[in-house]
């Protein structure tokens, strides 16, 4: 057997090898020592898998490894429509173009709702766990408000109040056990309370007096903020029939 007989068999078995251990359809010369693959793959590990064969098969000869990674392209539309586009009349045998809209889709098929935006959502979820759509869509978040602290004469801290952002939900006042109507004392004790228990006003430090209802506020504030939510505070009290604001308003 001489060389060139010799070679071509070595490209036969290589090319076999190629195709049955890396799925390869790759073209084989060999010549002057050399071996040089041409063609295409689908990727580049296909490539170095080729190569690894070869290198297996011929130790001793040199690679040229020219294989071409290309990726394979989706099918065109033409072969999905059985014809050379959309408008295509259907080829032998096939089941025709497809529908206009998904509204013939629905026609021909029977099965399938067009409208796809229009189903009704599930809820089912929320109301396995006890959650009232309706309540939660009229109720508003409001974060969490820490207590007011201070420190006392002895360097103690001490709270304040303002446990809640408003003490609006349990505004209580006493009535009179003589005539049922609510009176000075109890209505200034009541708006003392909510001064104390309202974040807003928790840290401030107002008088209070009452007389016929009419509620009267004293002291200093540093801001016209905290009058505003002082006078807001004092006039939500049962019983209330005014409040005269007359806080000071003073730079720290």
């Amino acid at each position: 057997m001489n060389e060139r007989q010799s070679g071509a068999t070595l490209e036969t078995r290589i090319e076999r090898a190629l195709e049955a251990r890396a799925g390869v359809n790759a073209i084989v010369d060999i010549k002057d020592g050399e071996i040089t693959l041409s063609g295409t793959v689908d990727t580049a590990e296909a490539r170095l898998a080729a190569a690894d064969v070869v290198a297996e098969l011929a130790p001793r000869l040199r690679l040229t490894n020219d294989l071409e990674v290309e990726a394979v392209l989706p099918a065109e539309p033409a072969g999905l429509y059985g014809g050379s586009g959309p408008d295509a009349g259907p080829a032998d045998g096939a089941a025709g173009p497809p529908a206009e809209s998904l509204e013939a889709l629905a026609a021909r098929e029977g099965e399938i709702d067009p409208d796809f935006t229009d189903q009704q959502l599930s809820t089912s979820g929320l109301e396995s766990a006890g959650v009232d759509r309706d309540e939660e869509e009229d109720t508003v978040f409001f974060p969490p408000t820490d207590p007011v602290i201070t420190t006392d004469a002895r360097g103690d801290a001490r709270v304040l109040g303002g446990f809640s952002a408003t003490s609006e939900d349990d505004v209580s006042v006493e009535r009179s056990a003589s005539d049922g109507e609510y009176g000075d004392e109890a209505i200034a004790d009541a708006v003392r309370r909510e001064l104390l228990e309202d974040a807003a006003t928790t840290d401030l430090t107002i008088d209070v007096e009452v007389r016929e209802g009419v509620v009267s506020l004293r002291g200093s504030v540093q801001s016209v903020t905290d009058a505003e939510n002082a006078e807001e505070v004092a006039g939500r009290v049962p019983g209330v029939e005014e409040v005269l604001e007359e806080l000071r308003v003073v730079d720290v």
